[in-house]
């Protein structure tokens, strides 16, 4: 509380300072106006900076705290084009240019101070927080337009020719879009105002007469200002610039003094009360500020926990950054850490023995279902291919080798047993690992005839070999090629099959037409000149390409 009274003191004097060096711009010596003229700006330059500097000490990185920085920055910005419109500049045009920006802090800084009042209060951390900086919009478009003035002289209509004009007195006289702005800062003002003073007329009841003691303050010296010391155009200490700039200064202080705007100047008793071991050092390492949980650790090892981590002991860990003045350090308890890390590796290991194990048992699954696939494959085999082999076995016990008969039937056995070869590869075949088009149907009709040659009867597979019948199609014909060949071998001299666009042809010289067995498939049978012809016809989905 000392300090800060002090520091109030100390600007109010070099405020005053500022205004009285003013009062020596007028002495007709030069040299002397100049240094003045010159001491007057940096006074109020210093001021300004200093109090931008103590904010952002005092203040927490809020929205509000960046708005009352920007409106500063706009404040000093405020004071400098001043300079260069009225005691530097004399080219017409960047005159022209740097007067309408004079207008710029006019119109952002009270828009900034409503934006500051409506975060006051409703709080940072609101519903709908940041919908304030839509203010910007509005306040962004009239600068836009006074920027543009030349163009359509809503701002200042000019009386004589835009070569010439530089914003003179008497050159030009207000259009509707001055007395907007002038509109526009009052309702901002007077809103901002009233926020204020709801705000704090029941909470905090000092601020609330600090606040309306400044405020009639800085209206009392602009109402003096342009009802007295302008027409009279009297030699006085401050002008409306600082007037305006200082007296929103002084409203911002208040809403900073009595904490209306989330502070940070009680941080010396709210970090030694902290539960965590912290400490604060100057550039030398010496101890400025230390939490009640002191941190026991030599210079070297600051040192070192600047650039990396130190462990002080196997579970504590030194960390440390630079600040602004000096370094922060503060250290870390990994006991915890490391007794999970421990438990974890524990855990890891019966996890491994396990997944090993699941491992071994998903290995011997994967047997067992191979294997069990494997019989159900053979069971299929045998089951399909059991009345073929039954019918071997009882052709060649009821057959004697000394017999005549024998060869023939030796020769039909042959046929057979291709059947059951052939059948056996197709059933290990599946719609997956079945290529398309594929020769399996064509290599089966192949071999059947081949061995059918054992018989005495000349066949042979002709034509297109490959096909793209589909897995069932393929025993479905074949399965039903096999029936007839039977049915037909006591009786035919000749054959040949092909492959047709939607299953099978046989064309067979026979003795006589014995009847025909029924098949899985439908069969178009044909008779002509001695010659049998017979077509299977493949299930729906079985066509050939």
């Amino acid at each position: 509380m000392i300090k800060q009274n002090r520091n109030t003191w100390l600007f109010l004097a070099f405020l005053l300072l500022g205004g009285i060096t003013y009062l020596f711009t007028r002495t007709h010596i030069s040299m002397v106006d100049t240094f003045m003229f010159s001491a007057n700006f940096m006074i109020y330059i210093g001021l300004l900076i200093s109090w931008m500097q103590s904010v952002r000490d005092r203040l927490l990185p809020t929205r509000a705290r960046s708005y009352i920085l920007t409106s500063a920055l706009l404040m000093i910005f405020y004071l400098l084009v001043r300079i260069l419109r009225f005691r530097i500049l004399t080219q017409v045009v960047i005159r022209r240019y740097v007067d309408y920006a004079y207008n710029i802090p006019m119109v952002l800084v009270p828009t900034l101070f409503l934006m500051t009042c409506i975060l006051i209060s409703r709080g940072e951390e609101a519903e709908g927080k940041g919908k304030e900086w839509l203010l910007l919009f509005p306040a962004c478009g009239m600068l836009m337009m006074i920027m543009s003035n030349d163009i359509h002289q809503l701002f200042y209509h000019r009386l004589i020719p835009l070569s010439e004009f530089h914003g003179i007195v008497g050159t030009y006289t207000y259009g509707p879009l001055f007395y907007l702005m002038y509109v526009w800062m009052a309702v901002i003002m007077i809103t901002g105002f009233v926020i204020l003073i709801h705000r704090t007329y029941r909470q905090n009841v000092r601020a609330l007469i600090w606040f309306v003691c400044v405020t009639f303050i800085w209206v009392g010296l602009s109402l003096i200002n342009w009802l007295v010391f302008t027409p009279l155009n009297m030699l006085r200490m401050y002008h409306s610039p600082e007037i305006q700039v200082f007296g929103m200064l002084g409203s911002f202080e208040v809403c900073i003094r009595y904490r209306l705007i989330p502070y940070n100047e009680n941080y010396t008793g709210f970090f030694s009360s902290l539960g965590l071991p912290v400490r604060i050092t100057d550039e030398a390492f010496r101890t400025v500020y230390e939490t009640n949980i002191p941190i026991k650790a030599e210079d070297a090892e600051l040192f070192s926990a600047i650039k990396n981590p130190v462990y002080l002991d196997e579970d504590t860990r030194l960390l440390g950054m630079k600040l602004h003045p000096g370094y922060v350090f503060w250290t870390e308890d990994e006991r915890e850490l490391h007794e999970e890390g421990r438990r974890l590796a524990v855990a890891n290991e019966l996890l491994s023995e396990e997944n090993d194990l699941i491992a071994v048992e998903n290995e011997l699954k994967e047997r067992k279902a191979h294997l069990e696939a494997q019989d159900q494959v053979y069971d299929r085999i045998a089951s399909a291919l059991y009345p073929k082999q039954k019918r071997i076995e009882e052709l060649l016990e009821s057959t004697s080798s000394e017999s005549d008969s024998f060869l023939a039937v030796l020769a039909e056995c042959c046929v057979l047993n291709a059947y059951c070869k052939r059948k056996c590869n197709l059933l290990l075949l599946s719609e997956d690992n079945l290529p398309h088009p594929n020769r399996e149907l064509f290599l089966a009709l192949q071999e059947s005839a081949r061995f059918l040659k054992c018989c005495g009867i000349d066949a042979a597979a002709i034509g297109e070999e490959y096909s793209e019948f589909p897995l069932t199609a393929i025993h479905d014909l074949y399965d039903s090629f096999e029936t007839l060949i039977e049915a037909l071998l006591p009786v035919m001299r000749r054959m040949t099959v092909s492959l047709s666009s939607g299953g099978i042809r046989i064309a067979a010289e026979t003795d006589t037409v014995p009847p025909l067995p029924e098949t899985s498939l439908p069969v178009v049978c044909r008779e002509s000149d001695g010659c049998l012809f017979l077509t299977l016809t493949a299930a729906k989905g079985g066509d050939a390409r």
